[in-house]
Parts: C-alpha cells; structure tokens; sequence
C-alpha cells in the first residue's frame, strides 16, 4: 500500500470512527429539528412504534455482532444480510411518520434507499475479502434486504448477549432513542399547539 492510500484510509477511519461516536448527538439534533413538525399524538404513536421496533432488531443484531472478527451468522444475519440497516430504516421511517408528511416520509425512503445501497455494496465488497468463500455462499443463500422466514442453512445458534450491545456501543443509541421520544411526547403533551407558531 502507497503512503498516499495509507494516509488516505487513515483520514476515512478517523471520519468513520468520528462519525460513529457522533452519530447519536447529530441523529437527536436533526429529530429535535423535527419536532416543530410533530404535534399529532396518533401519529406520535404510530411512529414511536415503529421506531421501536427498528431499534429492537437493532439491538438484536447487535447482540450477534463480531464486527470483522467472526462471521456472524445467528440470530437475525441468518434471516437477512443486513439487519442493522433494516432496522435503521425503521428507526428513522417512525420519526419521519409522526410528522404525517408525506413528502417527508417518501423523501426519506428514496434517500435511505440510496444510502443504503451504496454503503451496503462496499461493505459486502470488504466482508467478500475477510470472511470468503463463507461469505460467498451466505450471500447466494440469505437476501440482502427482504427477511426470510427460514434460517440459513449453516447458521450457528448463538444466544443475545448485552456485552456484545455494549461492545457495538447500540447501548448508547438506545439511550438516545428513548431521551429523544420521551423529549417529543412531553412536548406534545405539555405544550399547546400555538406554541408551534411562534
């Protein structure tokens, strides 16, 4: 590897570290962002449910997860390739739902869409050099996308673990989901509409 490409991943994984640490502040900014936008408590409670259930299979992947150390092939990767951006879709669909905009949500679905598909081919193209052939033939068997009801066909039956939550730092994002529905509900709750006006 050139010290120019050494230097330039250099500068991508401190990007990338920085943004991962950072991720929760900048994802509880642009939902508090949000809020002028949310005042229905039907939809506040549709889309808290909804992001709750994302972030449950967040967590459950995360319990599974050896990032670049094992490959992981129990709990919800032997249903779907991708659990984690599943369950980040979800997360920020429910936000985006308690608005009942529905140029919002449409905007948001075509963005993550693109997002997804770009972050997702480089990361299959790196696990393709870390984890082959294995990775190769989960690939051919398990969707990228789209869950299947039957597990692979060589998955291990690995139990949850909180340590491995901890490990992945979900525990953070966790505490942050629930700072920022709690933040959105007693603003809801407790604040008159006209508020929103001013």
């Amino acid at each position: 590897m050139s010290v120019e490409s050494s230097a330039r991943a250099s500068v991508e994984d401190r990007i990338h570290r920085t943004m991962t640490w950072y991720r929760v502040p900048l994802m509880a900014a642009a939902t508090i962002a949000l809020v002028a936008f949310i005042h229905d408590k039907t939809a506040f409670l549709y889309g808290a449910a909804i992001t709750i259930l994302g972030e449950f299979v967040q967590l459950w992947a995360t319990s599974h997860l050896h990032k670049d150390t094992r490959f992981t092939i129990s709990g919800p990767y032997s249903h779907v390739r991708n659990p984690m951006y599943f369950g980040r879709f979800f997360v920020g669909l429910g936000f985006l739902v308690m608005t009942w905009n529905v140029y919002l949500i449409v905007g948001y679905v075509v963005l993550y869409a693109v997002y997804g598909h770009l972050r997702v081919k480089r990361e299959e193209r790196r696990l393709s050099q870390i984890f082959a052939p294995d990775y190769q033939h989960y690939r051919a068997e398990v969707r990228r996308w789209l869950p299947r009801i039957r597990p692979y066909s060589k998955s291990e039956s690995r139990r949850a673990k909180w340590s491995r939550v901890c490990e992945n730092h979900e525990q953070i994002v966790l505490l942050g989901l629930i700072v920022v529905l709690a933040a959105v509900y007693l603003r809801i709750d407790r604040l008159p509409d006209y508020f929103l006006h001013f």
